[in-house]
């Protein structure tokens, strides 16, 4: 207080009436200002605003479906910078990088002004928004006033969801290398679709024609060479498919993640039923033993032919050599043809072979002949199986019957052949059954050929079993002629058998001859490994993959967990296992899935003794990288480096990260930075700081290090002067001139000249100050408004060295020769005579205990000035 009452008294009373009332206007409104606009830091907020001048701004980034639709749903993960554009021509980045969160929001305070938005980077999967000239929209533009609300400061942008192809591939070859049958083309498989986000896409066959709509989950068919194509489906989506029933076959990309390029599934199965030849002989004897009649040549012999395990209603192609056995020479080359099925009776004369082509392996077949007056049937069923590699042959006699001649015994016979590269299988012993009928107890021999070995003959009974091992033969030499004999052989369940049961009856004087083959069915068990890579940068290398495994159709209950780079436990399957291998989605987490190989299969022959390697193949779609950098200093003796330095990350001329950097390591890095642009291509990072004072930066264009290098200041000092004109003033009065920035203050009583503080500059580039006299308040004085700038030229040479090069002056906007500012103030007496104020007075009664009606009606009041009235 008595700082303000000798305020008071150095004043005259025109003086103290303004100064009581600026401080009554301060003290009533209260002081409240706002800073110049600073972009230091790139944090160019209005930092001087009070909190009631900012404004929220949220920006809401929400997806564009596939079909060009606007959704509710939030896109999180795009970067943005946000631009103060007060200055259309000159907008300047507020902070740094702005990232949408798992919500699409971005929140920021601004004070009232022109902004606007820049979108720098989409996420994965996603494209820019059009305008209507189908232009991309990068930039959102928008306004913060007083008036804004935290509901109306909304910023709503859209990504396009991209989309792609889902192609599902068929193709069927038969194993045997051979052309596909027109059933095969024709055949339909069976595919189960699912989608992770249980949508409903449409597919085409081969692209064209129809569209059919098939949902998550539901199945379709194909036929060899056919393609399923999905389109339009989003980037993304995690999508699995599964053949149902699958036998014999292998795929790739049976699951994964749509990306823009199309996801091609292929399935290839493998026709495993290897086709085989059934062959049909017919030779006429006579039973005496002469020759075959012109007119039995010409007889047909009927066969009734059955087959089973093949398809409904199929049907296959035979031929005989007939018109070869013929007297015609002319018609040698002709065959007949014709096609039989299940069911179809076959007529055959002597001397004819009739094959029927392509059975499949495994197919099952009965042959009998029907009964021909006054012929006896050596064979007369054959009841066996399409074996691959087996002679499928057999050979019907039949004999006629001719009067008055006296029956002979006849033969029969039987052999045994082994399909084995396996010695062992070749050395084990086959059981068959034999029966004759009609029998009466009686006893039957037979001796077993090896080679040109005979052995002994040995006594049988109708019913007893017969072993025989490869190679061997059963003869029984003497049959008595009518016998019905059946000979069957005991099943093994690891051997194929070409001829289950033969029946037919004793011929005299001939003989009959069967051939069992057994082919040893494939046995042997493989490894199945799974093994896991991701493409890219910046992953989390403990991120783990979890994988189901599916065999024979039956999820395996253990879930297979695996690291980029490393591989299962083998997994044992046996030949004939059917596997699947499914990866679990893992997309939020940044990985898509590009590629399986050999995700689902059957375990084949070839895959015997040998691993099986499905091979899983993920890109990190977040690619990043992570940038370190160390702080160098090049100082002389007695300089000492500041406390920290702030270090910008730039991309271009964007500031994408910041941070302060403190000794005494004086190291930084930025980590999870994305490594590709929306283009594709790698983005080059580099480095700036923030100028230091005193220190140059030095950057290398192959690291984000930084060096600085002390550079020694040029000094420069500005002189101003004092000049007063007019009548000499009464009292000494003292002037004030400011030089900004800086806020320098230097003050001159009367005339006179000072100089503002030495200015020291550490960088080159052209600096420029403003000079002005602070405008004074003494009765009479007339100040100088004039304004002055001095500009400052620091050069630096080739030796690193800092130079003052040049300084001049503009007063008012124009340039003056010197580099002293003068200012002239001129002071009039006269004006102290005619000056007057105005003093409003208000008197304010305090009654306390006395009635208001004890008020006078007037009083009388002095105004002084010193002692006097």
């Amino acid at each position: 207080m008595s700082r303000i009452k000798h305020i008071f008294s150095k004043l005259n009373v025109r003086h103290r009436v303004l100064l009581s009332a600026l401080l009554l206007t301060l003290i009533a409104t209260g002081i409240t200002g706002t800073l110049a606009w600073s972009s230091g830091r790139q944090s160019a907020l209005n930092q001087g605003q009070t909190s009631t001048e900012m404004r929220p701004v949220h920006l809401l980034k929400l997806e564009r479906d596939t079909e060009g639709n606007q959704t509710e749903i939030a896109v999180p993960g795009a970067d943005f910078v946000l631009y103060n554009n007060q200055d259309p021509e000159n907008p300047v980045q507020i902070q740094t990088t702005f990232t949408t969160d798992q919500e699409g929001r971005i929140t920021v305070s601004l004070p009232p002004g022109q902004y606007f938005f820049q979108e720098t980077r989409l996420p994965y999967g996603f494209a820019p928004d059009l305008d209507s000239d189908n232009q991309p929209i990068r930039r959102y533009d928008f306004t913060v006033t007083m008036d804004t609300t935290n509901d109306s400061s909304v910023v709503t942008v859209y990504n396009r969801r991209l989309s792609g192809d889902l192609i599902i591939e068929k193709t069927l070859v038969n194993d045997d290398g051979q052309e596909l049958s027109d059933e095969q083309r024709t055949q339909l498989f069976e595919f189960r679709v699912t989608f992770s986000d249980n949508g409903t896409y449409e597919y085409q066959i081969n692209g064209e024609g129809d569209m059919h709509e098939l949902a998550s989950g539901e199945t379709l068919k194909l036929a060899h060479g056919q393609r399923a194509v999905f389109t339009n489906i989003p980037v993304g989506v995690h999508y699995t498919v599964e053949e149902v029933d699958m036998t014999h076959g292998q795929a790739n990309n049976s699951s994964g993640n749509i990306s823009t390029t199309p996801s091609i599934v292929a399935f290839t199965n493998r026709d495993m039923t290897r086709r085989g030849n059934l062959i049909l002989e017919k030779e006429v004897q006579n039973s005496d033993g002469s020759p075959v009649t012109d007119e039995q040549k010409l007889l047909d012999f009927e066969f009734e032919i059955e087959f089973s395990n093949v398809p409904d209603g199929a049907s296959f192609r035979f031929t005989t050599n007939r018109y070869q056995i013929d007297d015609d020479p002319n018609n040698d080359d002709d065959i007949r043809e014709g096609t039989v099925t299940s069911g179809d009776t076959l007529t055959l004369r002597h001397g004819e072979i009739l094959t029927i082509h392509d059975l499949p392996v495994g197919a099952s077949y009965q042959i009998r002949e029907l009964d021909t007056p006054d012929f006896v049937s050596g064979t007369g069923t054959v009841e066996g199986n399409i074996v691959q590699d087996a002679n499928n042959r057999h050979r019907f006699i039949n004999s006629y019957q001719v009067g008055g001649v006296e029956p002979t015994p006849g033969a029969l016979s039987f052999e045994k052949q082994v399909i084995s590269e396996d010695e062992a299988a070749r050395e084990r012993e086959f059981e068959f059954e034999v029966t004759f009928e009609p029998n009466e107890n009686q006893v039957f021999q037979y001796r077993i050929v090896e080679g040109t070995t005979e052995g002994a003959l040995q006594d049988f009974v109708s019913g007893d079993t017969i072993r025989l091992r490869h190679g061997q033969k059963v003869v029984f030499p003497d049959l008595p002629p009518g016998l019905t004999y059946t000979i069957r052989e005991i099943p093994s369940d690891d051997f194929f058998e070409s001829i289950d049961e033969v029946s037919g009856t004793t011929l005299s004087g001939g003989s009959s001859h069967h051939v069992f083959v057994n082919r040893e069915i494939p046995s042997g068990s493989t490894h199945l490994i799974i093994e896991k890579n991701v493409l890219g940068v910046g992953y989390n290398a403990d991120h783990e993959f979890l994988f189901d495994l599916y065999i024979n159709g039956v999820r395996q209950e253990e879930v297979i967990r695996l690291r980029s780079g490393q591989s299962s436990e083998p997994i044992e399957l046996e030949l004939g296992d059917r596997w699947r291998v499914v990866e679990r989605d893992s997309y939020s987490s940044g990985f898509s899935q590009e590629s399986i190989s050999n995700g689902t299969g059957t375990v084949g022959q070839v895959h015997i003794g040998q691993n099986i390697y499905v091979r899983q193949t993920n890109r990190y779609i977040r690619e990043t990288i992570n940038l370190s950098g160390l702080k160098t200093w090049g100082m002389p003796t007695g300089v000492q480096p500041p406390q920290h330095i702030t270090v910008q990350l730039m991309q271009g001329n964007i500031v994408v990260r910041q941070i302060n950097v403190e000794g005494p390591h004086w190291t930084y890095s930025f980590e999870n930075l994305p490594k590709f642009d929306n283009e594709g291509n790698e983005i080059h990072y580099t480095i700036r700081e923030v100028p230091v004072s005193g220190w140059q930066t030095e950057t290398n264009p192959d690291n984000i290090n930084l060096h600085n290098v002390w550079v020694d200041p040029v000094i420069a000092r500005l002189e101003i002067e004092k000049q007063i004109t007019g009548d000499a003033a009464p009292n000494d009065e003292r002037f004030e001139f400011v030089m900004n920035p800086g806020g320098h203050v230097v003050t001159i009583t009367n005339n006179g000249r000072v100089s503002f503080p030495e200015l020291s500059f550490d960088r080159p580039g052209t600096f420029e100050f403003t000079i002005h006299e602070t405008r004074g308040s003494t009765l009479g004085s007339v100040y100088d408004n004039s304004e002055y700038k001095w500009f400052v030229k620091v050069e630096q040479g080739t030796d690193g060295l800092l130079s003052l090069t040049e300084q001049w002056l503009t007063k008012n906007g124009e340039r003056i020769d010197g580099l002293r500012p003068v200012f002239t103030n001129r002071f009039d007496a006269a004006a102290l005579l005619g000056e007057t104020i105005d003093i409003p007075v208000k008197k304010v009664w305090n009654h306390k205990e006395l009635t208001t009606d004890l008020q006078p009606h007037m009083i009388v009041v002095q105004l002084m000035t010193g002692i006097r009235k």
